[in-house]
């Protein structure tokens, strides 16, 4: 009898040891995902002085179908972003300064009707990251850094996973030949600082 129990004693401590040497795998880092923008929770807010007394402001509000965004949460620096603006849907809540605005004076939109942004190295933590990348911008081409954050990711009310970004640059317009800077300066700018923002749908 000692010895039928001192046998399911050792089996016992046996299965004992065996079940708390289990490792349990932690999860998969997630991998990265893509994004389409929604264009109607989304858009590309200006700035730039007037006549160097005030401050012009202004936005931009259709991204095109072309824009893709990719996210990857665990490593930012596998993430990557294409923002394509439509230069026509620029909106300063002033029909005709609009129409200036698209005119060959400065965003020349009929010619030059996507203003481009894409990340070449995304860098730092999803709170702080920096984005450096190519504007393409009235047919001229100049490398930018943009610093930007994540918004907040997950599931919505509307039975999606959204992933939200804001980004900010600043640019020269002088550095991109836009024609009523180099006519009149100050006039306007010729500095502008953008903020975009987006709100992205997983796919």
């Amino acid at each position: 009898m000692k010895v039928f129990l001192a046998t399911l004693t050792v089996a016992g401590l046996a299965s004992l040891a065996a079940s708390s040497a289990r490792v349990v795998a932690p999860p998969a880092p997630a991998a990265a995902e893509n994004y389409t923008i929604d264009n109607v929770h989304s858009t590309v807010v200006f700035h730039t002085k007037h006549i160097g007394i005030s401050e012009a402001y202004g936005r931009f509000d259709r991204f095109s179908d072309k824009s893709a965004i990719v996210y990857d949460a665990a490593d930012p620096s596998k993430s990557s972003i294409l923002a394509v603006i439509e230069a026509e849907s620029v909106n300063t809540n002033a029909p005709d300064r609009d129409k200036h605005l698209r005119s060959a004076d400065f965003f020349n939109a009929k010619e030059f009707p996507e203003i481009v942004f894409e990340s070449k190295k995304i860098s730092g933590k999803p709170e702080a990251l920096t984005i450096e990348g190519d504007l393409t911008f009235h047919g001229v081409t100049k490398k930018v850094s943009a610093k930007a954050r994540v918004v907040g990711a997950g599931e919505t009310m509307f039975k999606d996973h959204r992933a939200g970004f804001v980004a900010e640059l600043t640019l020269n317009m002088a550095d991109y030949n836009v024609e009523l800077v180099k006519k009149t300066p100050g006039a306007v700018g010729p500095e502008v600082a953008l903020t975009i923002s987006l709100e992205c749908v997983r796919k």
